[in-house]
């Protein structure tokens, strides 16, 4: 392990890093099944349900076993941006090139009057050393996001180069080369394809069926982890020794097996196929917080410790990560991640992340480089190279669409009410103005009548204006009361909002929340349309109460 660049015992939202191996456990089995595939297999797709760790077991599980027999290349295609994203092959070459170094007994190949290949790249990098390759795209589903015409490119290609011992254009020439060059180019190489690709997005595989005939033929499915894998995950890495800056420290068994339980609830008391790693992290992640911070007696976490709390750590989680940064860049940091690297779709509701440019982000208002290396360093943006030397940044994970979603509705709730209550505020400005102008007048037209108290008529018609105006004041008063009881009802609203989106994702609101609201609903008896709001809302409560 490289303590120097890993002081946390758990990643939190990030994937597992390479260096990280050595705290990735529970994962062995589906390890060396996946190994065993991948050597037999030439093509293998590894999918599974997002947040069930497939680029953790990619990065600390594989890369290091892959390392020990072949050359492993990590390629990370990216969503596609019109005008600047590369092309899918122009991405795998320039990280071929990256990887592989050169043979210079191999550069006749390159020399060859050829299109460029993959094929045709690879045979040029390889080596007595180096001559086994296995190519990792991780996050595949964001190859689909390409042209069609990009796309078939890069399957002709990559069968070309997975199933094509020497192509027909390469043999063609083969006579105009010496003895050595013939031997080499009738040595054969071995390159394997891992494809990982989320579980909702395999159906988008079937487009490659023309030229990658087998693509789902070898699958290897991850599935959430079991309780005991579940245990090792969460026991193991809180007990190593090392500069870490939490000490070592424990778990009772009655806080592993709460945390179990929960992290294994979906709907109610519905089971789930399996605990996500995503979730478990995060939540590891907060108790190691505690432990630094000095707030869990005797480094052993106990379930008084969270069992209370798990909700809130999750559905906070996000903001947590935004309350890391300074105040003064929050708001630009939100707006940027909320508006500009979540896309949904208002017709079908689907929402994925999208990868950008820096120097588009850059152009941003508020946005500097110093700001996005604190949203890399607090994990809320990953950093990917570009084939052209630049960066891409995007949310760490797609487990942060549903929070962050839920932050930007909820935000948006919110600068609609602070418009109407800035609205309201002007109203009750001018209603002040007036009332403080009617109560003058009123004083005036009371000195009138004390001043021409002997004259009763005119008294008299002086008192008729008085009350009159007195009425205006009243009125005007009672505007006022009328827009303090409409900003009450728009704050109501807006709490109700929350509690809507907090039960969307399956979670209860807090009970002070609840009580706040059947006070709200006793007070407003009389609000026929806020009445029906409220009692929509208490009446989903279900097994919150």
């Amino acid at each position: 392990m490289n303590s120097a660049h890993n002081h946390k015992r758990y990643p939190g939202v990030k994937p597992f890093s390479t260096a990280e191996r050595d705290l990735f456990f529970g994962r062995d089995r589906d390890i060396d099944d996946l190994l065993d595939l991948l050597w037999l297999e030439k093509l293998v797709v590894l999918f599974g349900k997002s947040g069930y760790g497939k680029s953790s077991l990619i990065n600390a599980g594989l890369l290091p076993e892959l390392a020990k027999d072949a050359v492993p290349i990590v390629v990370r295609l990216g969503a596609c941006v019109p005008g600047q994203s590369p092309t899918p092959i122009e991405n795998v070459r320039a990280k071929l090139e990256e990887v592989l170094a050169d043979n210079p007994a191999a550069h006749f190949i390159q020399k060859l009057p050829l299109n460029p290949t993959l094929w045709q790249l690879v045979k040029g990098k390889q080596s007595d050393k180096n001559w086994r390759y296995v190519l990792i795209f991780d996050q595949f589903e964001e190859f689909f996001t390409y042209p069609v015409a990009d796309q078939q490119v890069f399957k002709e290609q990559l069968a070309d180069l997975l199933y094509t011992e020497v192509p027909q254009a390469v043999r063609n020439l083969t006579e105009a080369m010496d003895s050595a060059q013939q031997t080499f180019v009738a040595t054969p190489f071995v390159v394997k394809v891992l494809l990982s690709i989320r579980s909702d997005r395999m159906s988008l595989l079937d487009s490659m069926k023309d030229k990658l005939s087998a693509i789902l033929q070898k699958r290897y499915e991850l599935k959430g982890l079991t309780e005991t894998q579940a245990r090792e995950a969460i026991e193991r890495p809180a007990r190593r020794e090392g500069d870490f800056d939490s000490p070592a420290f424990t778990y009772s068994p009655e806080a592993l097996q709460a945390m179990t339980q929960k992290l294994a609830e979906t709907r109610g008391t519905q089971r789930s196929a399996g605990i996500e790693a995503f979730q478990l992290q995060i939540l590891c992640e907060y108790l190691e917080d505690k432990i630094i911070a000095g707030e869990i007696p005797q480094n052993r976490v106990l379930p008084e410790h969270f069992a209370d709390k798990i909700s809130e750590v999750f559905e906070g989680y996000y903001q947590r990560l935004l309350n890391k940064l300074a105040p003064e860049v929050q708001l630009s940091a939100q707006l940027l991640i909320e508006e500009k690297l979540i896309f949904e779709d208002q017709k079908t509701h689907e929402a994925r992340r999208l990868s950008i440019d820096s120097g588009v982000l850059l152009s941003e208002p508020g946005i500097t480089q110093e700001l996005l290396n604190q949203l890399e360093s607090t994990f809320l943006l990953r950093r990917e190279s570009t084939a052209a030397g630049g960066f891409n940044y995007e949310v760490t994970h797609d487990t942060m669409i549903a929070p962050v979603l839920a932050s930007k509705s909820a935000r948006r709730v919110r600068e609609a009410a602070a418009a109407n209550q800035r609205e309201a505020r002007r109203k009750q400005q001018r209603l002040v103005a007036t009332l403080m102008a009617t109560l003058l007048v009123l004083v005036l037209v009371i000195g009138l009548v004390v001043y021409v108290l002997n004259l009763r008529n005119k008294a008299l018609d002086a008192l008729i204006v008085a009350q009159q105006e007195k009425s205006k004041a009243e009125e005007a008063l009672r505007e006022v009361l009328a827009t303090q009881r409409a900003k009450e009802i728009i704050e109501i609203k807006i709490q109700l909002h929350n509690v809507k989106s907090i039960l969307k994702a399956d979670n209860c609101p807090p009970e002070a929340t609840i009580r706040h609201l059947r006070e709200m609903q006793t007070k407003y008896s009389t609000d026929t349309h806020l009445q029906g709001q409220i009692k929509e809302v208490l009446g989903r409560l279900g097994g919150c109460e």
